[in-house]
């Protein structure tokens, strides 16, 4: 019978005969003496530990509980003497103590990554630690799947995520089948920081070979900085002005004609949003957006320029950056609102006259004004495409349309149509368009603007005058003559396509008629 103490060697937990546990502790401390002087010895002392703890799992079985001394004396002679690192002048001895020199016998050979020595992941070098070859041939190998077969890059992501990278000196042994002893992790530790002190070396040997690569490019660096500075301050004061101008200043410089002349920003606003509180909202984005963006501009600049990075810079710059989304964000949403109200046409449609004539001929209606010394005034001064007033919208152009009489009459159809967000409403806003023309014999006076009431706002509001032609009967308008006469020569096919194409027509008038026919 044997007393036995429990121990914990890495976190693990064993019963030990005491005899065993009093020469496991003694190798532990001969080793620890022996290694007090390398460099490294705490990390080789931690790895023979943990090498003692799983030799000591593979003692133990469901029918044996505790580690034995022989265990022990087998564990050790594995590892190897300890006494072979102690100096010469040393006063310890070791004739109380043997433990068998390691056997030279190959190790476990286990697969891990080796990412000490990786490119990417270090699979390919693991590959070759594994099956001792060169790691070019394993690279060679997974370059040539990947451009022929097609699968290399998959294969090594699986093999990425599978396999275990080398995490201890132990990992390490095992990766290069060496058989784990105190020499060995010596050297392996010693190798590994050879290579960190190798990597240090180099890189700070590549720091100073690009000391004077990396002052140049901070110079380029600094020039290019500037420039861009420059730039985008420029930028933001081009920008600034325009806003102060357009915007705020109220600068009338959209061609739409109003009473005072054309109209600003502002008043193409109310115009077209559909509620005064959406013009104010549009104000609001477009003041929250368009002077976050130029101070954004202008702040950047200046931190370029002057090297301005601090914590306060970088949050006023976000804060800029926020205000000019939600302004955008404001404005597209009007937008998107304005154009709904653009989705459904409502038409309506009369037949104004009708007549009984071979030929009718269309005129433009035009006030008759005079000037005081008594000459005739040719233009009504219509440079724009509308004209607003306190009370009305006048657009100018009437769209004229033929087609085929169904008798031997000539019928004249008024067609007006306006767009809304429902068919009712768009009826209703058509029905609000006012135009007039007037029959005369065989001459057909037309207006050629019509009228809308302001708070119908422009939606795409239209005036179509439709003429249906009699068969031999003739249309003349600015010099042209538009006729549906029988062909004999043309087919039926012919025929149908010849009418198709006459039923459209033209835009009427733009205001000066005589002088400028050639539009209409």
């Amino acid at each position: 019978m044997k007393k036995t103490v429990s121990v914990n060697i890495k976190g693990s937990n064993f019963l030990i005969e005491e005899d065993a546990y009093e020469l496991l502790q003694d190798y532990l401390e001969r080793l620890e003496n022996a290694l007090k002087h390398e460099s490294g010895s705490k990390e080789i002392i931690e790895d023979v530990e943990l090498r003692i703890a799983e030799l000591c799992s593979e003692k133990l079985s469901e029918f044996k509980k505790v580690v034995e001394l022989a265990d022990i004396e087998d564990i050790l002679s594995k590892l190897g003497d300890p006494s072979m690192y102690v100096d010469e002048d040393s006063e310890e001895t070791t004739e109380d103590r043997s433990y068998a020199k390691s056997t030279s016998e190959s190790g476990e050979r286990r697969l891990f990554r080796d990412t000490d020595n990786a490119v990417i992941g270090g699979v390919c070098q693991g590959i070759a630690n594994f099956m001792n070859i060169d790691v070019v041939v394993i690279r060679a190998i997974f370059v040539v799947i990947l451009l022929f077969a097609g699968f290399g890059f998959p294969l090594y992501v699986i093999l990425w995520i599978i396999v275990p990278k080398t995490k201890t000196t132990i990992d390490r042994l095992r990766m290069k089948g060496r058989p784990i002893t105190v020499e060995s992790v010596r050297e392996e530790v010693e190798s590994a920081a050879e290579r960190i002190k190798d990597k240090s070396s180099n890189f700070a040997s590549s720091i100073r070979d690009n000391e004077n690569n990396r002052r140049r490019l901070s110079g380029v660096g600094r020039i290019i900085a500037i420039v861009a500075g420059a730039i985008l301050i420029v930028w933001g004061l081009s920008w600034l002005i325009a806003f102060l101008v357009f915007i705020i200043g109220g600068f009338e410089f959209i061609p739409i004609l109003s009473e005072d002349g054309p109209i600003s920003a502002t008043e193409l606003g109310q115009l077209v949003l559909a509620s005064p509180d959406d013009v104010s909202l549009a104000w609001l984005g477009l003041i929250l957006g368009g002077l976050s963006i130029i101070m954004f501009l202008l702040l950047l600049g200046s931190s370029l320029i002057f090297k301005l990075r601090n914590r306060w810079m970088k949050v006023t710059l976000l804060s800029l950056a926020a205000g000019t989304v939600i302004g955008g964000v404001l404005c597209a949403y009007l937008g998107f609102k304005a154009g709904v109200d653009l989705t459904l046409e409502g038409e309506v449609e009369m037949e104004v006259a009708t007549v009984y004539t071979d030929e009718l001929t269309l005129l433009p209606e035009l006030n008759s004004v005079e000037t005081e010394s008594g000459y005739s005034v040719k233009s009504n001064g219509r440079n724009g495409f509308m004209k607003i007033t306190n009370d009305e919208i006048r657009m100018y152009g009437i769209q004229l349309i033929y087609r085929e009489s169904p008798d031997s009459l000539f019928h004249i159809h008024q067609n007006k149509s306006a767009r809304a967000r429902s068919n009712t409403k768009g009826v209703k806003r058509a029905d609000n368009i006012e135009h007039s023309l007037r029959l005369e014999g065989d001459s057909l006076y037309l207006d050629t603007d019509y009228h809308f009431p302001r708070e119908d706002k422009i939606r795409d509001q239209r005036v179509y005058v439709i003429i249906d032609i009699p068969e031999g009967g003739k249309v003349h308008t600015d010099g042209r003559e538009i006729t549906f006469d029988e062909t004999s020569e043309e087919d039926d096919d012919d025929r149908k396509h010849h009418r198709e194409k006459r039923k459209y027509g033209h835009l009427f008038g733009d205001g000066n008629f005589e002088r400028r026919h050639n539009r209409w």
